[in-house]
């Protein structure tokens, strides 16, 4: 059993599906968010960073909506549907994407912060943890959130490793950084207690939309019989 509350990972919302990145059409992620906005309890990251800090307490059925890469539709197609449900999430975005065609502004990261909308890390340049030594890892950690806390104007507290990849020395050098927490995808070394700079995370697809499937991703269930793979 993983005993926190299930955070759901989205990448793309858009009317073009894409071959290399989960993507949802804005269809299927308003009729998803409509469902959690009526079934489930969206915390925000901070809420969740103080429960695990044990500082803080969680209403029950609670959930997290994170966002892996930054892409722009995040502002265009997911932030009015978030806004009208009033649901929080997180973005971890590529620092080094921030600007390019394709990905949010400066503009838009600050629009998203001041709709509710953490903005987190996902290193520098997406990198792959496990395939880089010591110091770039530190590099893409400590770089992506000094630039990104720049950009944003605000604290950034949460990182998402690239793929899910991490080793023991990148989980350590993201504590070292500063981060409150990290999520990876289904890796980890261990189910308890919980360790806050790998939290597990559950991919959501198209095929995610009806209500019994958000249910079971929502339940605990789902990431009780899970394979948890190692780390790296």
């Amino acid at each position: 059993m993983i005993w926190y509350p299930p955070i759901l990972t989205y990448h793309r919302v858009h009317p073009d599906p894409a071959t290399d990145t989960p993507t949802l059409s804005p269809m299927v992620f308003a009729r998803q968010m409509a469902q959690l906005a009526q079934r489930w309890h969206a915390v925000d990251p901070d809420a969740l960073a103080a429960w695990l800090e044990r500082r803080g307490r969680l209403p029950a059925r609670a959930v997290m909506v994170t966002f892996d890469d930054g892409t722009e539709d995040t502002y265009t197609q997911a932030l009015p549907v978030l806004a009208r449900h009033r649901i929080p999430a997180a973005v971890f975005m590529i620092a080094d994407n921030v600007g390019r065609p394709g990905f949010l502004t400066r503009d838009q990261l600050r629009a998203l912060h001041g709709h509710g909308v953490t903005i987190g890390s996902h290193t520098v340049y997406h990198a792959y943890l496990p395939s880089r030594d010591r110091d770039q890892v530190r590099r893409e950690l400590v770089d992506s959130k000094r630039f990104l806390e720049d950009q944003v104007g605000a604290p950034v507290d949460w990182l998402s490793y690239p793929g899910g990849g991490y080793t023991a020395e990148a989980r350590r050098l993201a504590e070292e950084a500063g981060y409150r927490a990290a999520c990876t995808t289904n890796r980890g070394t261990r189910r308890w207690p919980i360790d806050r700079w790998a939290l597990r995370r559950i991919t959501m697809h198209a095929s995610s939309a009806s209500p019994a499937a958000i249910w079971l991703r929502c339940s605990g269930y789902y990431n009780t019989f899970r394979r948890l793979r190692a780390p790296s």
